[in-house]
């Protein structure tokens, strides 16, 4: 269980969390690469490909450096791309990894937090949000704005890590939480308490049925999980069928 979540409410939970992820920025995108041994990259590439085949306009939610909006943007010359996140710093390392590509005038990156979206209804073919959702601490609230951008038709995707469902990797990934990823995370970026943190959120993180549920709960329908490497990363999605009527 996520031991922050005990001892602080809402507003301080997201105040800490954009402060850690502000702090980790510079290192952000070599830790991820090094403590997923590259699968990251794959996790993105996978979960572009579950889009909707006609998607002209998709939103990132908790974009982060802008590895999936940029993933998303490489798919299609069509595809215009809405990258968000509330920590600058992870959007100022975003946009410079953008502004040399071909394609960097559709995409574009916003400061906006993902309980308050800044967009219209049914504004988005699409929505996207990779690692973030186990970070928002009312997970609902937030499913429901996804919905609420969301153009009937449209489809919700939910890339995040899990607890695995066998013995053998459960207890691999767990010694690989609790020891190696603090130990590898808190060195390189000299931030031993985030490197805590981002451990604790994975093994407190909700069961991929129970995500399932609160996007089914949310308004979606036809959602479905996708396990990816052993189960340690799903893929969920979900049509957004009636769009801002549910609200």
């Amino acid at each position: 269980m996520n031991r922050f979540k005990h001892r602080m409410n809402e507003k301080e939970i997201k105040n800490r969390v954009r402060k850690m992820f502000g702090a980790i920025s510079p290192r952000y995108d070599l830790l991820n690469r090094i403590m997923s041994m590259r699968r990251d990259v794959y996790w993105r590439r996978e979960i572009v490909k579950h889009l909707p085949v006609d998607s002209r306009t998709v939103l990132d939610i908790a974009t982060g450096t802008g590895d999936l909006a940029i993933e998303i943007a490489r798919r299609s010359p069509e595809i215009s791309v809405y990258g968000i996140d509330f920590v600058p710093e992870m959007l100022n390392i975003a946009r410079q990894k953008t502004k040399n590509l071909d394609y960097k005038r559709r995409i574009e990156y916003l400061l906006n937090d993902a309980m308050h979206l800044s967009f219209a209804d049914d504004s988005f073919d699409a929505v996207t949000i990779a690692f973030g959702i186990r970070n928002i601490p009312d997970r609902l609230g937030a499913i429901k704005e996804m919905v609420r951008v969301v153009r009937p038709g449209g489809k919700i995707l939910v890339l995040e890590m899990t607890y695995p469902g066998s013995t053998g990797m459960r207890r691999f990934f767990k010694l690989y939480l609790n020891r190696i990823m603090p130990w590898i995370g808190g060195l390189i970026s000299c931030n031993f308490k985030a490197y805590r943190y981002l451990p604790d959120s994975i093994l407190g993180f909700l069961h991929p049925d129970e995500l399932s549920s609160l996007m089914t709960k949310a308004g979606m329908e036809h959602v479905c999980a996708y396990p990816l490497t052993f189960g340690i990363t799903y893929i969920h999605e979900g049509i957004v069928m009636n769009g801002s009527s549910l609200h």
